[in-house]
């Protein structure tokens, strides 16, 4: 890889903000990937975005940074795209638009709203259509051109199978990562002190799963870095041991592994074999968002409490509907349907009692109160040889997809300016 980087770069990129004001600095190039540039203005507008989005603060110090990581996912994806291009792989819009609709639903936000802030905030549309349209073609890509390569034997399939045998009892994790590549010992320091960072900002309220759709190089960026259910064998040691240490829903330190830095959260835990996972759990819904005044409303917790107050008495789904139908509310039924597959607002139905009222939420949508009206828990079964076979696949696909990319940028010419 030919690859050039100003030694002024984070004193620069923490003035990016000011600089950026000026049209002429809008048109300077930040970097070169091969023969395509990226503008000072790409990388404004990238890093509002991220800010946006992961929920951190907007202020010099933060942008400082943020930026370097921003750069280099930017550069990964002008590479990704670049490939995609020489392989002839392409989206239709409709494509982009769906995974515009998943983002928001991941982040319970209502049909549009997310263009919409972006652009009261003075973002292009197209920043988030390029981010999404980069992860999906990637995806793409690497199913197009790895997956063929990829050959499981039954052999495989067996050991696999007496692995988890092996396992039963031993504690499995439900797990999130952010995985920042060290590709050279030259990127060592740069790489090790945005993971301090981005530690630093969870620390102080953003995210997990924003930051690391946004700011992690894994595949697993696109669904907030969601590792699913993972245990001995399935993951590096060092994530294994400090996925062990770690509380529930608590996130590790910056960890060194031989291919770059990790931060890990732990969601759950279970023992293998003896507890149904609450996401096989069959259950039914009822919803209602109770409307909030445009005008004149009071401070939020007021209208929280009074929601709580007001759907208090509800001691069956029909009763809560009821309440709704009487103020006016929003309502509806969902399921029966498996509780890992419900809408991201519903996530806290998975450990709900049936007849219960949840805890109210605000929404964009106005005040938000559900219950479980129904719950069939899920078997304890082994796993099929084909759940076990996708499971191994999609494993290699993953570490073949940061192989790949790995070589990309090796091969490539890339020119940081700023």
């Amino acid at each position: 890889m030919t690859f050039r980087l100003a030694a002024a770069f984070c004193l620069a990129l923490a003035c990016l903000a000011p600089l950026a004001a000026a049209a002429q600095d809008f048109d300077r190039v930040a970097a070169v990937v091969n023969d395509e540039a990226i503008s000072l203005k790409d990388v404004e507008a990238r890093v509002r975005m991220a800010i946006v989005t992961s929920r951190i603060p907007d202020n010099p110090e933060v942008r400082r940074q943020v930026v370097p990581q921003v750069v280099r996912k930017m550069i990964d994806e002008r590479l990704q795209m670049q490939e995609a291009k020489r392989l002839k792989v392409v989206l239709a819009s409709a494509e982009i638009e769906s995974g515009i609709a998943m983002l928001e639903k991941q982040n319970n936000m209502p049909k549009g709203a997310l263009i919409g802030s972006l652009v009261r905030i003075g973002i292009a549309p197209e920043v988030v259509r390029e981010q999404i349209a980069a992860d999906l073609t990637w995806l793409r890509l690497t199913r197009r051109i790895l997956q063929p390569q990829i050959r499981i034997g039954e052999e495989e399939i067996n050991d696999r199978l007496e692995a988890l045998r092996e396992r039963q009892g031993q504690p499995e994790y439900l797990a999130a990562e952010i995985f920042l590549p060290v590709d050279n010992p030259a990127q060592e320091d740069e790489v090790r002190k945005t993971g301090e960072d981005l530690l630093a900002q969870m620390r102080n309220g953003a995210p997990f799963p924003a930051v690391a759709r946004q700011f992690s190089r894994s595949p697993t960026a696109a669904n907030g870095g969601s590792m699913g259910w993972v245990g001995a064998g399935m993951v590096e040691p060092e994530l294994l041991d400090e996925l062990a240490r770690l509380g529930k829903d608590q996130v590790s330190s910056l960890l060194r592994t031989p291919s770059g830095y990790f931060i890990v959260a732990k969601v759950n835990q279970r023992i293998a074999g003896t507890v149904a996972s609450p996401e096989d759990a069959e259950v039914a819904v009822a919803r209602i968002v109770l409307p909030v005044p445009t005008k004149g409303a009071p401070p939020k917790p007021q209208l929280l409490a009074q929601a709580a107050e007001l759907t208090r008495p509800a001691k069956t789904c029909d009763d809560l509907q009821a309440i709704g139908q009487r103020v006016g509310a929003k309502s509806d039924k969902v399921g029966p349907m498996r509780a890992g597959d419900l809408p991201d607002d519903l996530d806290a139905a998975m450990v709900l009692p049936p007849n219960i009222v949840s805890q109210p939420a605000d929404t964009a949508d106005g005040i938000r109160v559900f219950m479980v009206c129904s719950r069939q828990e899920g078997s304890i079964t082994a796993p099929s040889r084909e759940a076990v076979r996708r499971q191994i696949e999609n494993e290699r696909l993953d570490m073949l997809a940061r192989r790949y990319i790995r070589d990309l940028r090796r091969s490539a010419f890339i020119d940081i300016r700023i």
